[in-house]
C-alpha cells in the first residue's frame, strides 16, 4: 500500500509537472535541451511573428532558398547564412531550463543523502527495539550489498534504453510523419490541379455571354458618335465666337442645328442592363464524392487502407483531434490538422495486421472512433532495385504541361481545411533544359529528378537488348517515338520530327530504316532538336549505333511518365528591335543568369501548348531575381505594350477588294454573316485565290516560320497571316485590343473577326499583297428589318439560306468603300442554269422583313448599264459633224485648242516635274501629232547643217533619237551643247547644235497642256513639293494614261483631277494617292452655297492661245453638288421638296479683300568681275548663295536706320489681294522693319524673302504691309552660283545645302567675279575660296556635285606640277625626295565612224543599256606588247613605289582579286573612317574597286601610251520599261530589274558587233548579232525593256 504523500510534495510533483510542460516544443512534443560538450541541443528560437519552435521542427521547416512559414499563422521567416542557429532564441524558456536542471541535480544530492541515511546503522537505538531485533550475519549483509550494486548499474542501463527509446521514436516518427505529409500534399496538388483544369475548360464557355450584349455595344458606340458630333460643334462655336472672322471657314448653319437638336433619351435601347443568361454551373457532390473514395486511399505494402466515414463528428472535427501519446499525459492540438495523416513508421506491423490507419498510444488510452482516413495513395520508395526504381517512376509520375504544381494553400488554424481559391501565380522550382529564345524555351521540375532518373534506367535497358535494333524490314515514319543515344550509354526517348531518304532531297514521312539519308528528332524530355546522317552501306548499322526502336510494349510503358521538357514563354516581353526579333545577346545573358542551378518559376497561365512564366533567381541579398525584369533592364528586351496606332510609318495595307459591276449577274459565295445588311461575299471566278491559299500554307506551315516570321508587337491595322481554324493560314488585319497577348484580327478574305493571341500572327510577305481582299462587305438591298433590329430569326434563315453557298449577286449601286455595298441575292437551282426566287422576297414573304421606301414607291431598275447623255451642244450638231469627229481632221492643228466637254477626257502623261507642274497629251489630238512629226521628218530628214546663232527661246526643231521634234532653246554652252525644251513632250534633253535646225514660223506651237492637280497643297506646311513627292508622282504618272477633268482652264497650269488605273483595274484619284501616302494635304475650300449664285451666271474666258472663247452656262453650281455628294459618300438621285429642308440661317458674307499692287524693289549693284572679297548672308533651299561687300555691309545698316524711322507704329489689318504685290515691308522677329518680296501666299502666312539678307521666311499675314520702302536704293545682296560644277541630279540637294551652310554662312570670304548675268536680277557665277581651296572642289570632294566639261577643265582637278618659283631663295634641297612624275590621263581607242560596223566583245555591264565594251579589229601586235608589259611589271612590283598621291582622273596600278596589278584610274574616295579606301576603275575590264592605299602603286609611264581596252557606251534603241512587276530591282538603278540583267547578260554572250549613234553627251552605240538582228529585241518582247 503506498504512503499518502505529504502537500509539500504533492505541490512538488505538480510544479515538475508543469515546468517539464513548459519546457517541451508545441509542435513535436520534443523537450528543449541545453547544448553541453559535443552533444547538440534543443534550443527553443523564437520566429519573427513571435512563435516559439524548437531546432529540429524548425530545420525540418526551412526551405532551400532559406524561408520558413511558421506553422500556426503561416507568417515567413527568412534566416541568414547560419540558418536557424543564427535565430533569436527565447531567454525565459532557456532560464527554466537551467533552472529545472539546477533542481534535478539538487534532488539528486539530497536523495543520495537519505539513502546513505538509510543504510547507515543507527547511532542510538530504543533499549526494547535492541532487545527485540535479531542479529543479520555478515554474509547475508554482503550479499545484500552485492545486489543493491548491480540494481542500481541496472536502474542506469534502464533508464539510458528508455531514454534512447523515447528520443529515436520521437524523432523517427517525425521523420516518417513529414515524408508521408510531402506525398499527401502531392497527391492533392495533383488532384486540385485536374480541378483547376477543368475550371479552365468551364471559363471557356462564359464566352457567349460576350454575344447577348452586342445590341448593348452598338448603342454604346450611337452614344458615343453622337457625343463626339456634340462635342465637335461645340469647339467649333467656342472658336467662332473668339474669333469671329473664323465664321467664313466653316458651317454655321450645320453647326447651329448639331447645337439646336435635343436628345431623345427614349431613342436608345436601355434594355441590355436587364439581360440575363441561362448559363449556370452544377456540382455533382454525391458523385464527387465517390469518385474521390475511387481514386484517392492509402496503400500500406499491397494492402488498401480503408476508413469507414462515421456519421459522428463533421470532418473539421475529425480533422481537429489530436491522439494520445503514451500515457496520455499530453494532449492537445496539433498545429495545421496533419496529426492524422501522420504515422511513424515503427508501428507499420501494427497498422498492417489491423488494416487501419492508428498512430501508437496506450493500452488504457481509450480507441478513437473510425479515425478519418484522407484517401491519399502513400507509397514507399525503393531504390536498390530496378522493380523499385520502377515504381518509383510510377508513383512520381512528371506532371502534364496544363497540371502544373500547385502552390500549398495557406491554413490559418488547425480547422481551416476548406482549398483556397487559385493565386494569380503558382511557383515551382525548375532547372533550364534549352534555350531558343526568351520566348521560347524548356525546363524541367525539380521535383521529378528521381522520375527521371527512373525513367533512364527503364529506356537503357529497353535498349540493352538486341530486339530493339532495327532491321532491314522496319520503316520509320515521321512523329514516331525512337530511343536516340545522347551520350555514352546513355539513352533518351525522342520523336522523329524530319526524315529523308537516299536518293531524295525533300523530306518524306515514311521511309526503310535501311535508306534512311538523315533525319532529325525532338527531345521529349530536354526540349531541343538533333540531327543524324548515315552514309554509305553500313548505313543501317549506323542507325542502330544511334537509334533504336521502341516496340509497342515500351511504347506501353514508356508512356506512362510524361514529357519531361516543358515548353516555356517569358510573359508579355518582346525583343528591343522588332525588325531583327531576339538577339544573341539576349540568349546569351539568359543562359548566364540562369546556369544549370534550380530557380523558381512563376506560372501565370499558358498560350496553346505553351506555359507564360517568370524565372526567378536568389541573390546574394536573400532577394529573387526576376529574369523578365532583367532582361529588359540590360535593353535586351522590353514588355510587350500594343499599338493602338502606327509610331511610324502607315503600315502597308491590303488592295480593296474589286467590286463587282453594275447590274450584272455574278456567282459569289457568302463567306461570312452577320446580319442580313452585314455579311461578307466571294465573288468564285477567281483561280488566283486558290493558288494563293496553297502558298499560304507552303509558305507558313513549315516548321521554321513561327520564329522567322513572328510578329512581336503588332500594330492596329497592319497587315498580317493569322491561323485560321487550329490548322490553315489566312490573310488578316489587326483591328483591335481586348488585353493581355490577345489581338483582334478581320480575315480579309473572308469577313469574320476573331481573337487570337499574338502567337498566332506572322508576318506576311511582299508577294501576298498582290491579290486585293477577296471578301466584299455587302448588304441586301431594297429591303429594311421590321424592328429596329434584325431578329435573330431572320439572322437565321438569312444564314441558313446564304452562308456557305453559291448565289447570284447583282450589285445595284455604287457606294464609297467605307459603306456596305447593296445587292440582291438570288438562289441558284440545282443545275446552276436559272435563278430561283430572290432571298430578299423570301425574308419578306416570311414575315422576317419589309420592303424599303423606295421599293414600293419604284419598280427595280433592269438589269443594264447606265448611259451619260452628251452636251447639248453635241445633240444638235449635223450628221456631217459627227462624222468630222472619227474621221482624220482635214486641217492640221498646230496648237492645242481645249475641247468644249472638259470631263472624262483621255489623255497620256508625257512629263512630270512635280504635282504642281504635269504635263499631258490629249489622245484625241494624236493625229495631229503623229501630222506634225510627219510634216517635220519631210522637212529636215535631208537638211544640211546650218550655221546659226542660237540665242535662248528661239524655236527650233529638234533630232532627238533620230526623230525630229518641234523644240525651243533653254541654255547654250561654249561647246556646241544646247539644252532644248520638247514643246510636245514638256522635258527638256542636252542635244549639240548638229542636231537642231531652225523652225519654220509656221509650223510653231505645241499640242502640249501644263496642268496642276486641284484641290492639295504640299505636306508638312511647306510651300513647295519635296523631292520624295516629286519622285513619287514621277514614278507612277509618266508615260500613263490617264483620265482628266479640268476645272479651271483659264488658270496656268490648268486645274485639273487626273484619275488611273491601279492593278485591280480601279480609277484612283491621284490627288488622293498622295494625300493617301501622306506626300500632300486637302485644301481646304469655301463652297457657295446655290442660292447665293445668280440663276443666269455665265462665266466668259478666252484662251489668250488659241483665241476660242468657252462659254459655261450654269455649270458652276451643279459641279459644286456633285462634289459635295462625292465627298460625302451619297448620291443625290432624287431632287429634296423644299419644304421638307429645315430653316437655315443666313449665310455670314466677308467684304472681297483690298486690291493692291506694289513695284519690285530695284536690281542689286553688281561687282566688277575679278577677285574680290564679300560675305554670305543667305544660301537658300535651291543653292542660291547670297553674299554682300562691305560698301553694301555699311549701307544696310544705314537703310535700317531709315526704315525705323518710315514706319514707327503697326499699320492696321486689312485683307489683301497679294497676287499683284512684289516689294513689301516686313516685321521680322526682332520686330524690326526689313523690305521684303512676297514669294507666295500659304494660307494665313506669306512667304517672304528679305532683298537686302537673302533668307527667306514664312511671315504672318500681319507682319506684312504692302508698301515699297526706299525704293531709290538697289538691293544690298547679290544672288551667287559656284562655278564649274554641277548639281548631282540637277539641282542642289538638301544635304549638299546644310554643308554650304556650314561652310559659308556668317563668313567673310574671297570672291572671284567669273562672269556677270545678262539680266541683272540673275545670278553671278563666282568661284569662292575657303582658306585657299575652292569651295567647288570641296563640294565635288563630297559627291555633291560633278565637274561640267564644257565650263570647266578637267586640268584643273589633275595635279598639275609646281610652278616654277621666281622669287631667287637660296633653300637646301639636299635629302628630300624626288617629286613624283605627274602623269596624263588614259586616251580611249578610235572606233569606226558612224554607220559602219565593227567587231566587239563586252568586257562589263552596268545596267542593261550601260556597257563596257572592247574592239576585236585591234591586231594582235597592239595587243601583245601591253601584256607583255604588264607581265613585267607583276614580276617586278616589289621595285614600284606605293602611290601617294590621288588626284581625280589620275592613273596608277591596282590589284585585282586574283592577286596581280593592272591598270586602272582614280575615281574617289570610298570610305575615310575607319581607314581610307578608294575607288578606282580598271580602265581594261571595266569594273570598279574600291581598295586600301597599300594595293595601289605608281603607274609606269610607259603603260599609259596603250590605249584603255574597256570603253564605256550606251546601247541605244531601248529604255526602262515604264511599268515593271518584278520587286528585285538592281540597287544603283531602280528602274532596272535584275531579271532584266540577266537576261542581258546571257544575250551578250557571242559575237557581236556595233555601230556608233552618237558621240556626244555620251558615246552611244546600237548592238547587232552577226545574223543582222538587234541585241535587245528579246529584252522587249519580254516585257522587260521598252522601245525608245
Amino acid at each position: 500500500m503506498r504512503a499518502k504523500l505529504s502537500p509539500s510534495c504533492e505541490r512538488r510533483r505538480s510544479r515538475e509537472k508543469m515546468t517539464d510542460a513548459m519546457v517541451a516544443c508545441n509542435n513535436c512534443g520534443l523537450s528543449y535541451t541545453l547544448p553541453e560538450d559535443e552533444v547538440v541541443g534543443n534550443v527553443p528560437h523564437v520566429l519573427h511573428c513571435g512563435h516559439i519552435f524548437c531546432t529540429v521542427c524548425l530545420r525540418t521547416l526551412e526551405s532551400p532558398r532559406g524561408f520558413i512559414a511558421c506553422p500556426e499563422c503561416k507568417m515567413g521567416t527568412n534566416v541568414g547564412e547560419e540558418g536557424v542557429d543564427g535565430l533569436q532564441v527565447d531567454s525565459r524558456i532557456i532560464g527554466l531550463i537551467y533552472t529545472a536542471k539546477m533542481n534535478t541535480k539538487k534532488r539528486e544530492r539530497e536523495g543520495d543523502k537519505h539513502r546513505a541515511r538509510r543504510f547507515r546503522s543507527p547511532s542510538a537505538s530504543p533499549p526494547d527495539q535492541e532487545q527485540q531485533s535479531t542479529e543479520v550475519s555478515p554474509d547475508v549483509l554482503e550479499v545484500l550489498d552485492e545486489a543493491l550494486c548491480k540494481a542500481t548499474e541496472n536502474l542506469n542501463t534502464l533508464d539510458s534504453l528508455y531514454q534512447t527509446l523515447v528520443t529515436g521514436i520521437q524523432a523517427q516518427m517525425i521523420k516518417e510523419k513529414t515524408r508521408i505529409t510531402k506525398e499527401i500534399e502531392d497527391c492533392v496538388e495533383k488532384a486540385i490541379g485536374i480541378l483547376y483544369r477543368r475550371r479552365g475548360v468551364l471559363m471557356s464557355e462564359i464566352g457567349s455571354v460576350e454575344q447577348l450584349f452586342s445590341a448593348g455595344w452598338d448603342e454604346c458606340q450611337r452614344v458615343e458618335d453622337r457625343r463626339k458630333e456634340l462635342f465637335t460643334a461645340i469647339q467649333k462655336a467656342r472658336h467662332v465666337r473668339q474669333v469671329p472672322s473664323l465664321g467664313t471657314y466653316c458651317h454655321l448653319d450645320k453647326i447651329l442645328k448639331t447645337l439646336q437638336t435635343p436628345v431623345d433619351a427614349e431613342s436608345y435601347d436601355m434594355s441590355c442592363l436587364t439581360v440575363c443568361s441561362e448559363l449556370k454551373c452544377i456540382l455533382q457532390m454525391d458523385c464527387l464524392t465517390e469518385s474521390v473514395k475511387n481514386f484517392l486511399y492509402v496503400m500500406d505494402g499491397n494492402v488498401k487502407l480503408v476508413s469507414k466515414e462515421s456519421p459522428g463528428p463533421p470532418p473539421a472535427e475529425r480533422l481537429c483531434r489530436r491522439p494520445v501519446r503514451g500515457g496520455g499525459e499530453r494532449s492537445g492540438e496539433r498545429r495545421g490538422g496533419r496529426s492524422s495523416l501522420r504515422a511513424p513508421g515503427s508501428h507499420r506491423t501494427a497498422r498492417a495486421s489491423s488494416g487501419l490507419l492508428k498512430l501508437p498510444g496506450a493500452g488504457s488510452a481509450p480507441k478513437q472512433n473510425s479515425a478519418f482516413s484522407p484517401n491519399i495513395i502513400i507509397e514507399e520508395i525503393i531504390e536498390e532495385t530496378d522493380s523499385g526504381a520502377e515504381r518509383d517512376g510510377m508513383a512520381l509520375e512528371p506532371k502534364h504541361i496544363e497540371i502544373q504544381n500547385v502552390q500549398r494553400r495557406n491554413r490559418k488554424t488547425g480547422q481551416d481545411r476548406m482549398p483556397v481559391p487559385q493565386p494569380k501565380a503558382l511557383q515551382e522550382w525548375v532547372v533550364l533544359t534549352h534555350i531558343i529564345n526568351p520566348t521560347h524555351f524548356y525546363v524541367r521540375h525539380v521535383s521529378e529528378r528521381k522520375a527521371g532518373t527512373a525513367l533512364a534506367r527503364k529506356i537503357n535497358k529497353l535498349c540493352s537488348g538486341e530486339e530493339s535494333c532495327f532491321t532491314a524490314e522496319d520503316e520509320i515514319n515521321t512523329g514516331v517515338l525512337v530511343l536516340v543515344r545522347w551520350k555514352d550509354d546513355v539513352w533518351c526517348r525522342a520523336v522523329v520530327c524530319e526524315l529523308f531518304q537516299n536518293g531524295c532531297l525533300e523530306s518524306v514521312t515514311q521511309c526503310p530504316a535501311a535508306e534512311v539519308a538523315r533525319l532529325r528528332v525532338f527531345f521529349q524530355d530536354y526540349g531541343f532538336s538533333k540531327g543524324f546522317s548515315f552514309s554509305g552501306e553500313g548505313s543501317l548499322s549506323g542507325l542502330n549505333e544511334c537509334l533504336r526502336k521502341a516496340d509497342v510494349a515500351a511504347k506501353a510503358e514508356l508512356h506512362r511518365w510524361a514529357p519531361q521538357a516543358i515548353k516555356c514563354s517569358l510573359k508579355d516581353i518582346i525583343p528591343s528591335d522588332l525588325v531583327n526579333g531576339w538577339s544573341r545577346e539576349a540568349c546569351d545573358e539568359m543562359r548566364r543568369v540562369i546556369g544549370s542551378s534550380a530557380v523558381e518559376m512563376q506560372v501565370f497561365g499558358e498560350d496553346r501548348d505553351t506555359l507564360l512564366v517568370d524565372l526567378k533567381k536568389p541573390s546574394v541579398d536573400d532577394t529573387l531575381l526576376s529574369l523578365r525584369e532583367h532582361l529588359v533592364f540590360m535593353e535586351l528586351a522590353r514588355f510587350y505594350s500594343p499599338l493602338a496606332a502606327p509610331g511610324g510609318g502607315k503600315p502597308l495595307l491590303f488592295y480593296p477588294p474589286v467590286y463587282p459591276k453594275l447590274n450584272t449577274e455574278l456567282p459569289a459565295v457568302v463567306s461570312h454573316v452577320n446580319t442580313p445588311s452585314d455579311f461578307y461575299i466571294q465573288l468564285v471566278d477567281n483561280m488566283e485565290f486558290l493558288l494563293l491559299n496553297s502558298k499560304l500554307q507552303d509558305c507558313y506551315g513549315s516548321p521554321g516560320s513561327d520564329s522567322e516570321l513572328q510578329i512581336y508587337c503588332p500594330v492596329q491595322g497592319q497587315a498580317c497571316v493569322a491561323i485560321y481554324d487550329e490548322k490553315d493560314w489566312c490573310r488578316a488585319q489587326v483591328t483591335g485590343f481586348p488585353g493581355g497577348r490577345m489581338v483582334e484580327v478581320r480575315y480579309v478574305d473572308f469577313g469574320n473577326r476573331k481573337t487570337l493571341s499574338v502567337n498566332d500572327l506572322r508576318q506576311i510577305k511582299d508577294e501576298f499583297f498582290a491579290l486585293p481582299a477577296m471578301a466584299v462587305w455587302c448588304s441586301l438591298a431594297d429591303v429594311l428589318s421590321v424592328g429596329d433590329s434584325w431578329s435573330d430569326e431572320s439572322i437565321q434563315v438569312f444564314r441558313k439560306l446564304t452562308e456557305q453557298k453559291l448565289v447570284i449577286v447583282v450589285v445595284t449601286k455604287l457606294v464609297p468603300q467605307s459603306a456596305a455595298l447593296p445587292v440582291r441575292l438570288f438562289e441558284v437551282s440545282e443545275s446552276f442554269t436559272e435563278l430561283q426566287a430572290s432571298i430578299g422576297e423570301t425574308l419578306v414573304r416570311q414575315g422576317l422583313a419589309c420592303w424599303s421606301k423606295q421599293t414600293q414607291l419604284k419598280d427595280p431598275p433592269p438589269l443594264e448599264a447606265a448611259v451619260w447623255d452628251p452636251p447639248l451642244d453635241e445633240v444638235t450638231s449635223s450628221p456631217a459633224e459627227l462624222t468630222s469627229h472619227t474621221d482624220e481632221p482635214s486641217e492640221l492643228l498646230l496648237s492645242l485648242i481645249l475641247p468644249t466637254c472638259l470631263k472624262d477626257l483621255r489623255v497620256k502623261v508625257t512629263h512630270v516635274t512635280s504635282p504642281g507642274h504635269i504635263y499631258v497629251q490629249l489622245l484625241q489630238f494624236d493625229a495631229h501629232l503623229k501630222r506634225v512629226h510627219d510634216l517635220l521628218k519631210r522637212e529636215f530628214s535631208k537638211s544640211d547643217l546650218q550655221e546659226v546663232d542660237w540665242k535662248v527661246d528661239m524655236p527650233c526643231a529638234a533630232n532627238v533619237n533620230g526623230v525630229w521634234e518641234r523644240g525651243k532653246v533653254c541654255t547654250v554652252s561654249s561647246s556646241n551643247i544646247s539644252e532644248v525644251l520638247r514643246c510636245d513632250f514638256g522635258n527638256t534633253v542636252k542635244l549639240h547644235t548638229s542636231n537642231l535646225r531652225p523652225l519654220l514660223p509656221e509650223l510653231v506651237g505645241s499640242l502640249l497642256l501644263e496642268c496642276c492637280l486641284s484641290d492639295i497643297r504640299p505636306a508638312g506646311g511647306r510651300s513647295t513639293w519635296t523631292a520624295t513627292a516629286c519622285d513619287f508622282i514621277s514614278y507612277y504618272l509618266t508615260g500613263a494614261t490617264a483620265v482628266m477633268t479640268i476645272k479651271d482652264p483659264c488658270a496656268r497650269p490648268a486645274l485639273v483631277s487626273l484619275f488611273c488605273s491601279n492593278r485591280s483595274g480601279q480609277d484612283v484619284s491621284i490627288a488622293d494617292f498622295l494625300i493617301s501616302e501622306g506626300l500632300a494635304l486637302r485644301e481646304r475650300s469655301v463652297r457657295v452655297p446655290p442660292a447665293l449664285k445668280p440663276a443666269s451666271a455665265e462665266c466668259e474666258e478666252s484662251n489668250p492661245e488659241s483665241g476660242v472663247t468657252l462659254l459655261v452656262q450654269d455649270e458652276c453650281v451643279p459641279a459644286l453638288e456633285e462634289s459635295v455628294c462625292e465627298e460625302g459618300g451619297v448620291t443625290n438621285e432624287t431632287p429634296t421638296p423644299s419644304y421638307s429642308c429645315p430653316p437655315r440661317p443666313a449665310p455670314r458674307t466677308a467684304p472681297p479683300p483690298e486690291r493692291v499692287k506694289t513695284q519690285a524693289y530695284l536690281p542689286p549693284e553688281l561687282p566688277p568681275c575679278g577677285h574680290t572679297l564679300m560675305s554670305i548672308s543667305a544660301v537658300s533651299d535651291d543653292g542660291v548663295i547670297y553674299a554682300m561687300t562691305p560698301q553694301s555691309e555699311c549701307e544696310f545698316e544705314r537703310l535700317m536706320e531709315c526704315l525705323q524711322q518710315h514706319i514707327k507704329t503697326l499699320p492696321q489689318q486689312k485683307r489683301y489681294n497679294w497676287k499683284s504685290v512684289l516689294g513689301c515691308a516686313v516685321m521680322g522677329s526682332d520686330m524690326l522693319w526689313y523690305r521684303g518680296q512676297v514669294l507666295e501666299v500659304i494660307r494665313g502666312h506669306v512667304k517672304v524673302r528679305y532683298v537686302d539678307q537673302g533668307i527667306v521666311e514664312n511671315i504672318p499675314v500681319c507682319h506684312v504691309y504692302p508698301v515699297v520702302l526706299c525704293e531709290d536704293v538697289p538691293q544690298l545682296c547679290v544672288p551667287c552660283q559656284i562655278n564649274g560644277v554641277v548639281p548631282i541630279g540637277g539641282a542642289w540637294q538638301w544635304d549638299a545645302v546644310a554643308l554650304m551652310k556650314d561652310l559659308l554662312l556668317g563668313r567673310s570670304v574671297s570672291v572671284q567675279v567669273i562672269e556677270l548675268p545678262e539680266n541683272l536680277r540673275g545670278m553671278v557665277t563666282v568661284e569662292i575660296m575657303l582658306d585657299g581651296m575652292a569651295l567647288s572642289r570641296i563640294m565635288v570632294h563630297h559627291q555633291h556635285a560633278t565637274i561640267d566639261p564644257p565650263i570647266s577643265s578637267l586640268e584643273d582637278y589633275v595635279v598639275k606640277p609646281p610652278a616654277p618659283d621666281l622669287d631667287n631663295w637660296d633653300l637646301n634641297t639636299e635629302g628630300l625626295e624626288e617629286p613624283q612624275t605627274v602623269l596624263g590621263v588614259y586616251t580611249n581607242p578610235r572606233l569606226q565612224d558612224k554607220g559602219k560596223h565593227f567587231r566587239v566583245t563586252i568586257k562589263h555591264i552596268r545596267t542593261p543599256n550601260e556597257v563596257f565594251l572592247s574592239l576585236l579589229d585591234l591586231t594582235a601586235s597592239e595587243q601583245e606588247p601591253l601584256v607583255e608589259a604588264l607581265q613585267q611589271v607583276n614580276r617586278d612590283i616589289g621595285s614600284l613605289t606605293q602611290l601617294t598621291d590621288f588626284p581625280i582622273e589620275g592613273p596608277c596600278l591596282a590589284e585585282y582579286s586574283d592577286g596581280k596589278y593592272y591598270r586602272a584610274k582614280l575615281l574617289g574616295f570610298a570610305e575615310l573612317n575607319p581607314c581610307v579606301k578608294i575607288l578606282v576603275r580598271h580602265v581594261d575590264f571595266g569594273s570598279d574597286d574600291i581598295l586600301p592605299p597599300c594595293k595601289l602603286s605608281c603607274l609606269p609611264p610607259a603603260l599609259l601610251r596603250f590605249p584603255c581596252e574597256a570603253v564605256c557606251v550606251r546601247l541605244a534603241g531601248f529604255k526602262p520599261p515604264r511599268v515593271c512587276v518584278e520587286l528585285e530591282r538592281i540597287s544603283y538603278r531602280p528602274e532596272w530589274s535584275m531579271k532584266s540583267m540577266l537576261e542581258m547578260i546571257d544575250l551578250l554572250h557571242g559575237d557581236l558587233s556595233a555601230v556608233v549613234t552618237a558621240v556626244e553627251p555620251q558615246l552611244t552605240v546600237v548592238l547587232y548579232n552577226m545574223d543582222g538582228t538587234l541585241v535587245h529585241m528579246p529584252l522587249v518582247e519580254k516585257g522587260l525593256a521598252d522601245y525608245e
